[in-house]
């Protein structure tokens, strides 16, 4: 028949898995490889127990490790679940469906390189314990890799790494330093910051026509020009560092732990059923939320089979929001992790689907970004749902941690300064990007990737109280602008009605190739109708009269059993 028996697109599931195999690694390949490099993961075999994506991960991790790709150190990942406030580590999916946390953990034997993951509430203590407990175990993997490479492992390639030139930074640190630190001190938007000091702006253009008077072509090879940005690059992350060690201060003259002026504005569409624009500094996001019926879910697949969302989150990221031009198509895999962080964090602050039975889309539309787009659409995400109706009690809100070091190539506890809802340009030069999502009591959601050789626990303790204090000054501005949900769901969200019947009189329900339940449909003026395999059924209809009298006829129709 017509069943596509070939793979196509990647699921969304998938996408994510990818994401996870693919950060911790990439940071940690030797800086100069340029050769295609390809990992492939397939799930051969599956048992159902537990889920594959650390499994996959590690050992994506234990192939690259024993190749000639020039991944120096021993990666692997683990899952922490907590259950009746005890650990749990690789917990197996029926563990999971009841854990109040959902960690993945990816680091070396030294130090933390990526987590991923939900909590409900949890309080900041709970997740260091959860990454110590993980970072643990992590090391005990690593000592298996260790040996597992010194048995198998081929000889790094090393020969087609160029090494550093000679006198390079020497130069650009004496040509540039003045104007970098200039740069820093200027003021105004950002396209004209970006004019002076982006990667095409006039000092960049300026650093390479003046290196490559000394450093030419004939005698450095082609590569020269981007060697001399990145020396230009480095240089501008050693004068972030420098200005935040001696003046405490930031490239936008903020303090360390300043957030940025915040704007918002609720219900700013009237025909949708829920909006807000939030803006905080050049960062923008309008997010608008659409109430459904269970025709609304999403369907998900999975390893472990198909599912239905009855909440999502969608975010789009389009290349107007930089002042780009670019294609509009596909979601690329961005805007998939992105938006599934987001999503996670709302999640635990709305209502269950007996307390609140509508589908829930929530849309999230960049409009302008400099920073953390991803933690102002669960902020407008948030909002936009309590301006539907939506009985949220707890709302939530999340910011993105960054940190400078003096030498991105280590940590050290002492010489990192964390800084508060980063700058694109404080994600792009900086070593850390760390996004914590939840409301005044706990964790909801978090991410962290690393740039460095690893963050220590010590380090993360820090930069969570941090954005902690961060995620409270936030959560007063959107107090501000909405204190609670609507009392009344707008009057373009159609009305419902649950109810249960005896599952052998579904047939009568839905009649022969759907007749019945069309006609009931039609008369009643329904919007749809849901009928469930276990006998529940939806009506979504804007009549509160016509949903009782379609309920008492259905009633009447399935009186004496099953048939039909």
């Amino acid at each position: 028949g017509g069943f596509n028996k070939r793979d196509g697109a990647p699921a969304e599931h998938e996408i994510l898995v990818s994401r996870i195999i693919d950060r911790p690694l990439r940071p940690l390949i030797c800086d100069g490889w340029k050769h295609e490099t390809q990992l492939l993961n397939w799930v051969l075999s599956y048992d159902g127990k537990r889920g594959v994506e650390v499994l996959g991960a590690t050992a994506a991790s234990a192939a690259m490790y024993i190749s000639d790709v020039p991944l120096m150190r021993a990666v692997a990942q683990v899952q922490v679940g907590l259950i009746d406030d005890t650990f749990i580590v690789n917990p197996t999916n029926e563990q999971m469906a009841v854990s109040r946390l959902n960690l993945i953990v990816a680091g070396t034997k030294g130090a933390v390189l990526m987590i991923e993951g939900a909590a409900d509430f949890l309080p900041e203590r709970t997740m260091i314990e959860a990454v110590s407990l993980g970072h643990s175990v992590i090391g005990t993997i690593c000592d298996g890799l260790d040996a597992f490479r010194a048995a198998v492992g081929k000889p790094k390639k090393l020969d087609t790494i160029p090494p550093p030139i000679d006198g390079l930074q020497d130069a650009v640190n004496a040509l540039m330093t003045e104007r970098v630190d200039a740069s820093m001190d200027m003021r105004g938007t950002k396209k004209e910051r970006e004019a002076e000091s982006g990667p095409d702006g006039a000092m960049y253009i300026y650093c390479v026509e003046e290196m490559l008077k000394e450093f030419t072509e004939e005698d450095n090879g082609p590569g020269i020009t981007n060697a001399i940005k990145g020396a230009l690059k480095k240089l501008v992350s050693n004068r972030m560092y420098n200005k935040a060690k001696t003046e405490s201060k930031r490239m936008d003259g903020r303090a360390l732990d300043e957030i940025r002026k915040i704007d918002i504005e609720s219900g700013i569409l009237p025909g949708v059923h829920g909006s807000a624009l939030f803006t905080r500094g050049e960062s923008q996001t309008i997010a608008t939320v659409t109430l459904g019926d269970k025709g609304m879910r999403q369907r998900m697949a999975k390893v472990e089979g198909d599912g239905f969302k009855r909440y999502y989150l969608q975010y789009s990221f389009p290349p107007s929001c930089i002042g780009e031009t670019g294609r509009v198509g596909g979601v690329k895999r961005r805007e998939v992790g992105h938006g599934n962080l987001a999503e996670r964090a709302i999640l635990p602050a709305l209502p269950s689907e007996i307390e609140f039975p509508y589908s829930l889309r929530v849309e999230s539309l960049i409009t302008e970004s400099h920073g953390s787009t991803s933690m102002a659409s669960v902020c407008g995400g948030c909002l936009a749902l309590m301006d539907a109706g939506v009985p949220i009690e707890r709302p939530v809100a999340g910011i993105a941690m960054g940190m400078l070091l003096e030498n991105n190539e280590y940590t050290s506890d002492d010489d990192a300064y964390v800084v508060s809802d980063i700058l694109g340009n404080e994600d792009a030069l900086g070593t850390m990007d760390f996004k914590v999502a939840g409301d005044k009591e706990g964790i909801t959601a978090f991410q962290l990737d690393i740039k460095c050789e690893g963050l220590s626990v010590k380090t993360m303790e820090r930069a969570l109280e941090q954005a902690r204090i961060g995620r409270l000054h936030i959560l007063g501005e959107m107090n501000k602008s909405l204190d609670k949900s609507r009392a009344e769901l707008p009057a373009t969200v159609p009305r419902m009605a649950t109810f249960t019947i005896d599952e052998s009189t579904i047939g009568k329900v839905i009649g022969p190739g759907g007749k019945q339940i069309r006609s009931i449909i039609e008369d009643f003026g329904l919007s749809n109708m849901d009928v469930g395999e276990d006998g529940q059924i939806q009506l979504s209809g804007f009549s509160t009269e016509k949903l009782a009298e379609a309920q008492e006829f259905v009633k009447k129709l399935v009186e004496g059993g099953g048939g039909g």
